[in-house]
């Protein structure tokens, strides 16, 4: 890797820049900044309009003199799915494998589109075995994909990536000296990341963060904020959780409308703050009933959702334990030409962290490439090595020829040795060509909505309570409800449980209104669809394909290919 390294962070609103040396936890920071994302250029982490972007971080470096090639982009998206998974005790190099396999039992889709990574949680006691505890991280390949293009525009050279999730525990392991909880809340996810011992020991990744209370602000326009930066700004100097608006004066029906307007918005911003805390709070209870631990040490707030006004408070007041907001950039060494101003207004928690211990994830082209380069370097040592040691082979080509008879003969006694394998497959063989006609009758009978009623019993377990269900469609592999409920925030509420069933791969509230009554009251009605995991049903072997691999062995001389 690179003496010094870019690590890149780009946000829908913001896009954070670090200059420094990379695997070192007191490395001086050479440059950091910040500067506003072009609008409707990245969105839930990827980049959408790839010129514009490269355009305003081109311009970024050369303003600062910036001459390093070497990037590192910080990923965080909804599309980015991980899991908890315990397997039994294997050596490091036997993980990969470990991990591949699980992978494709773990997550409900089809990984060969996805790059799967990996970090150790350390060990439990699994059924009084010592087991060992993983996260993995599945990352779109279109997503690296994305960046390696932004990468190549922008004439950077990049290294690797990194994960949010990640890079933050990391940050909080190399400068935090006390364990506990930290809750990160981004634009467009909020990660709750428990630490003990020097160790992640529970993560929880919910795909909603502060960018949805930014839009309810919008969509007041009493508050009279038009875009982004200024609903932000907005939340960082208004206490909207715990003072409420107040009109100078109020001398017209107009102002007593205006002022019915303003606490309305408030109320509706107040509850979509008030559901992160909720999502924190239900991922550390998760955490408690299943490990059966107390929460102990800490609680820190990071990410730029941390500067909303009065949302520390509304932590400590939810959660018993000690609060700290510590920024990220006080606690680092900063050189002279990284100036202090510049850093003002966001967190740089995940940006600083990808580069102390990275997960490194590497698309697939790249691992390709590298793969190709290093067998190209044993291949030319290879030949060099054989140029210089032929003179001595003709020399000692008797003691050779020796060396390479009894290898023969001791080949040949292993071969004989491992026979009996050839006929344990052509066994396995027939057994499965035997019970293919059963297998294929099977599939025949199998049905879309199969799933159908494990989905209703987690339904009957995931809804909130103050969700009513008016009615019930099944299609296919697709299951329609609609509902009514007295608060916006229930729909949100639903869609986040709903992933807590393991039938459902995908749910999505495709349309919502709000309905006044006569009486003046309102209520919410939404419809959720959500779709099942996709079922693969086992390989049926005929008895042709069957025939036809017998042939095939029989002309390459009885030899097997597994």
């Amino acid at each position: 890797m690179a003496k010094k390294i870019l690590s890149i962070e780009a946000g829908r609103w913001w896009t954070k820049v670090v200059l420094t040396e990379p695997f070192k936890r007191n490395a001086p920071i050479e440059d950091i900044f910040y500067f506003r994302t072009p609008q409707r250029a990245v969105d839930d982490g990827y980049v959408r309009d790839r010129d514009r972007f490269v355009r305003a971080l081109k311009d970024e470096l050369v303003k600062r003199q910036i001459a390093e090639k070497s990037v590192i982009f910080t990923l965080g998206s909804t599309k980015i799915i991980t899991r908890d998974i315990i397997i039994p005790m294997v050596k490091d190099k036997q993980l990969p494998g470990v991990v591949e396999a699980q992978a494709k039992e773990t997550f409900p889709m089809d990984i060969t589109t996805y790059t799967i990574s990996y970090k150790k949680m350390g060990e439990v006691m699994e059924n009084n075995v010592k087991s060992l505890r993983l996260l993995l991280i599945a990352v779109p390949d279109n997503l690296m994909t994305n960046y390696m293009s932004v990468a190549s525009a922008a004439g950077l050279n990049v290294e690797s990536f990194e994960y949010v999730g990640n890079s933050s525990v990391s940050f909080a392991l190399s400068h935090y000296s006390t364990d506990g909880i930290m809750v990160q809340l981004e634009e467009n996810v909020t990660i709750v990341s428990i630490i003990s011992g020097r160790k992640l020991m529970f993560q929880r990744v919910a795909p909603s963060g502060y960018g949805s209370t930014l839009n309810a602000i919008m969509e007041h326009s009493v508050l009279g904020v038009s875009d982004e930066q200024q609903a932000y700004d907005f939340l960082t100097q208004h206490n909207v959780l715990y003072k409420k608006p107040k009109l100078s004066a109020i001398t017209s029906e107009e102002d007593e409308k205006k002022q019915a307007s303003l606490e309305e918005a408030y109320e509706n911003i107040k509850d979509s703050l008030s559901y992160h805390v909720r999502v924190a709070i239900t991922a550390l209870e998760y955490y408690s009933n299943q490990s059966g631990k107390n929460l102990y040490g800490v609680m820190r707030l990071v990410g730029d959702g941390a500067r909303i006004k009065g949302l520390d408070k509304l932590f400590a007041d939810s959660v018993n334990m000690e609060l700290r907001m510590e920024p990220s950039t006080t606690m680092v060494k900063l050189t002279k030409h990284a100036a202090m101003e510049d850093v003002v207004g966001v967190d740089f928690t995940s940006a600083l962290g990808a580069v102390i211990a990275p997960l490194e994830i590497r698309p697939k082209e790249m691992l390709a490439k590298e793969s190709k380069k290093t067998t190209m370097k044993t291949a030319y040592t290879a030949l060099g090595a054989s140029v210089l040691i032929s003179g001595a082979l003709v020399f000692a080509g008797f003691f050779r020829f020796s060396q390479a008879t009894t290898e023969h003969i001791r080949l040949t006694n292993k071969i004989n040795e491992l026979s009996y394998i050839k006929e344990v497959y052509d066994e396995n063989n027939a057994v499965k060509l035997e019970n293919s006609e059963y297998q294929s009758f099977d599939n025949m009978t199998w049905a879309d909505n199969e799933k159908l009623l494990a989905v209703i019993e987690g339904l009957e377990k995931q809804l909130p309570a103050s969700a009513r269900v008016t009615s019930l469609t099944a299609s296919g592999n697709a299951v329609t409800l609609n509902l009514t409920s007295a608060e916006e925030m229930t729909a949100a509420e639903l869609l986040w449980n709903l992933y807590e069933i393991e039938e459902i791969e995908n749910a999505s509230l495709p349309n919502m209104s709000k309905v006044v009554d006569e009486a003046g009251d309102y209520y919410w009605e939404y419809s959720v669809t959500v779709q099942y995991v996709p079922e693969e049903l086992p390989e049926v072997i005929l008895p042709n394909a069957a025939a036809e691999g017998g042939e095939a062995q029989a002309e390459d001389g009885g030899a097997t290919n597994e």
